[in-house]
């Protein structure tokens, strides 16, 4: 007697198999005949005593800071700033989120480094020299700049730095 359910089955991978071009439709019935004796043999087949493998402990997300980055607790993603926007995907506020995994609000961020000019390399210092020893206005140092055939303070300063000379010196030539 044929299992009406296996037989289904079996045709249709059959026509998985006709539809992808594994085989012809003229070898139909016999692709199908086959998977159907292989699908009731396994249906039969030896009972196999399984033992279950203990179950491994998942590690729980935590929050993290370090010196390059904020991790976050739900879902492990690292930012600058761990703001209101992505933890909106989590349907979190900061609040919520800070007290639900005890994190301090200097905490949600890492302290960005900024480079802070000083000295020559200071454009408003550059501006400033370039007023006294030439006694022209503020206003008037971007056009000298450029009539000496530099493209802005920027160009002067990488130029000054490339040849070793101060932009004042750079200028009077």
């Amino acid at each position: 007697m044929v299992d009406k359910e296996i037989w289904a089955e079996a045709l249709n991978l059959a026509k998985d198999q006709l539809r992808h071009g594994k085989v012809h439709f003229s070898e139909l019935e016999v692709v199908t005949t086959s998977i159907y004796e292989k699908l009731i043999s396994l249906k039969c087949g030896p009972i196999i005593d399984v033992v279950a493998e203990p179950m491994k402990q998942i590690e729980e997300q935590r929050h993290s800071k370090t010196k390059k980055a904020v991790k976050c607790a739900v879902c492990g993603v690292e930012f600058k700033v761990l703001g209101s926007k992505h933890l909106d995907s989590h349907g979190l506020t900061r609040e919520q989120y800070m007290e639900k995994f005890g994190v301090s609000k200097k905490d949600m961020s890492i302290k960005i480094a900024r480079k802070t000019t000083t000295g020559e390399d200071n454009p408003l210092k550059q501006m400033q020299m370039i007023m006294k020893e030439f006694g022209i206005k503020r206003s008037e140092v971007k056009k000298f700049v450029i009539d000496k055939g530099f493209d802005g303070l920027k160009s002067l300063a990488s130029t000054a730095k490339e040849k070793n000379v101060g932009i004042v010196e750079l200028l009077k030539k």
